[in-house]
């Protein structure tokens, strides 16, 4: 039996540049077919991808009852792991609405006990997702299904995947849930409260393939400081690495200096949920690669945790916050992971995409997240350019005024705006209707003072929140569901996101300078200064005066950005 469902073509005049998704081709071949209702025991079932060949990915079948049907070797009421687990062999996942899942390699087998059952099959963002009803005839044959791509005009050459944040999880499940989420690079963070320290090696694990490449590394954590990732180090971790720090002692920025000194690349954890006390500092002292602007919240929420030293925190999300620093003339790059810490989180559920360079590896692809060649997506592909120049560029605009500033958003979920960003201002917007699935800016940009350009795109929120969904809570305590979290999930609610690193114009070689957001660090770290003399817990005077001069210091030079509107680059 041969079922085909042919493509829904939708296309549609809507702006300048705008093209329309084309809707799923769905196939399904079968060797052969015997009368309704008949059974002859398990029916293999194959995933092939566009270059037919088997390929792993994330399954999910049940009956039309929506009673899940777990592949032959997994269960169905398989345990759930959470943080207080260590090194768990994982093949299935639990998302949204008892939603559950299997990982398998390409090929698999069910025994299903009904006339009829539903498949659906996910692999990453790049691919359609599989999603289709049969009548069971019995296939002595097996069925055979057919991946196909979302878009074919993606310019997705020289961009490779990565979750720079993930916990609890070993090797063997890693390569596995990799391959079958199209993610390229999974870094596994050793922590103070992980039980993995013996396998940190300082390189790339042997289990990795050329396409999928897993490197143990750190998150280095002390819960009013803040949390930060460190990656691709290559002789030690940092002191202290097993126990969780007891002080605001000593400070992050130490260990920044001491990754570096392995060629390490320092990204602020969570920055939007938990931009912590330190999080201004390490910037303004150039210690800070990238900031994980996606991760564990959505950016445009205010942050959850030390909220009560940032200023105006209900008026400043973790995105404005990211903007503010940009404003201070920092060039920070973004990256994104999902602190996954149990088989309710799917590997590179948030991910940063990297442009890389010459060859694919992980140098060069680290070295991509240093330079700013990323942007960070749940789903969409986003593909942003300024004259031509990817994220992460410096250009001299002192000799043309005149900039083409190009946006383009290709994605599976579906998508409400696509927006360009000067300065933390919205300076192009595109309203996506609904059932389209790509959209394009094309401008000129004019502009007689020094800016930062970056490109965003996501779906709008009201109708959720207004069903009660919190984008405070974890899915698994009450936050709600999306359908986003239907195939995808990271520990609480999203819906679709996706944001570039910026592209910098800089008028006659000076970076971007704005007063108000100099002076609101100002009053972030004053805030810290008087909290950490209040309430701080230090091992000794000494350590307090230590911490409180470095704050100072930290304090005073945003306070030196605020007096002076314009610096030189070198100076930055």
């Amino acid at each position: 039996m041969i079922l085909h469902i042919d493509p829904l073509v939708k296309i549609r005049n809507l702006t300048k540049g705008f093209v329309v998704f084309l809707f799923p081709v769905i196939q399904i071949v079968s060797a052969g077919c015997s009368a309704p209702g008949e059974s002859s025991g398990s029916i293999d079932i194959r995933i092939w991808d566009e270059n037919n060949q088997l390929t792993a990915a994330r399954v999910r079948v049940t009956d039309m009852n929506g009673t899940y049907l777990a592949p032959e070797g997994h269960q169905a009421d398989f345990r759930m792991t959470t943080s207080g687990d260590q090194e768990s062999i994982e093949k299935d996942v639990l998302l949204d609405n008892d939603r559950r899942f299997a990982y398998v390699e390409g090929e698999f087998q069910i025994n299903p006990t009904v006339d009829s059952f539903r498949i659906e099959v996910v692999k990453g963002f790049r691919y359609k997702i599989f999603d289709d009803s049969l009548y069971l005839e019995n296939f002595p044959g097996g069925i055979d299904v057919y991946l196909e791509k979302a878009f074919d005009d993606i310019p997705e050459e020289g961009w490779y995947t990565g979750d720079v944040h993930v916990h609890h999880i070993n090797v063997e499940s890693a390569i596995l849930e990799m391959k079958a989420e199209d993610l390229n690079v999974c870094n596994i963070l050793i922590s103070d409260f992980t039980r993995d320290h013996q396998n940190f090696t300082g390189k790339i694990e042997t289990a990795s393939d050329p396409e999928h490449l897993i490197f143990y590394n750190q998150e280095y954590r002390e819960n009013r400081l803040g949390h930060i990732n460190l990656l691709n180090l290559t002789e030690r971790l940092i002191e202290p690495s097993v126990q969780p720090r007891r002080h605001q002692y000593p400070l992050n920025i130490d260990a920044m200096d001491e990754a570096h000194a392995q060629g390490g690349h320092v990204s602020w954890a969570h920055f939007a949920a938990w931009p912590g006390l330190e999080g201004p500092l390490g910037v303004i002292l150039k210690k800070v690669d990238a900031v994980e602007l996606l991760c564990t919240i959505d950016p445009f929420h205010e942050p959850i945790f030390v909220s009560d030293v940032v200023p105006e925190v209900r008026m400043n999300s973790g995105l404005k916050l990211w903007y503010r620093l940009l404003n201070c003339g920092f060039n920070i790059p973004v990256t994104a992971g999902t602190d996954k810490m149990g088989n309710f989180v799917t590997v590179g559920a948030n991910r940063v995409y990297a442009q890389v360079k010459d060859d694919f590896n992980y140098e060069n692809w680290i070295d991509a997240l240093n330079e700013g060649r990323t942007f960070v997506s749940n789903s969409p592909f986003l593909s942003f350019k300024v004259d031509n120049n990817p994220p992460g560029t410096i250009l001299d605009g002192s000799t043309n005024k005149g900039h083409r500033v190009q946006a383009e958003v290709w994605s599976q979920m579906p998508i409400d705006r696509l927006e360009i960003i000067a300065n933390g201002e919205l300076v192009a917007e595109l309203s996506i209707p609904a059932g389209v699935f790509h959209g394009k800016i094309d401008i000129n940009y004019q502009t007689e003072e020094s800016v930062w350009l970056a490109a965003r795109a996501y779906q709008l929120t009201q109708k959720d929140t207004r069903k009660g969904l919190s984008l405070s809570q974890r899915r698994n305590e009450g936050g709600g569901s999306t359908y986003l979290n239907r195939y995808y999930g990271t520990l609480r609610p999203e819906v679709t996101f996706s944001h570039t690193s910026p592209v910098y114009i800089q008028i006659d070689g000076q970076s971007v300078r704005s007063r108000h957001d100099a002076n609101y660090f100002v009053r972030y770290l004053q805030n810290v200064i008087n909290w950490l003399d209040e309430s701080g817990s230090f091992p000794s005077e000494a350590a307090k005066q230590e911490v409180l001069k470095a704050f100072e210091q930290g304090k005073q030079k945003f306070a030196l950005r605020a007096n002076n509107k314009s610096q030189n680059t070198n100076n930055n």
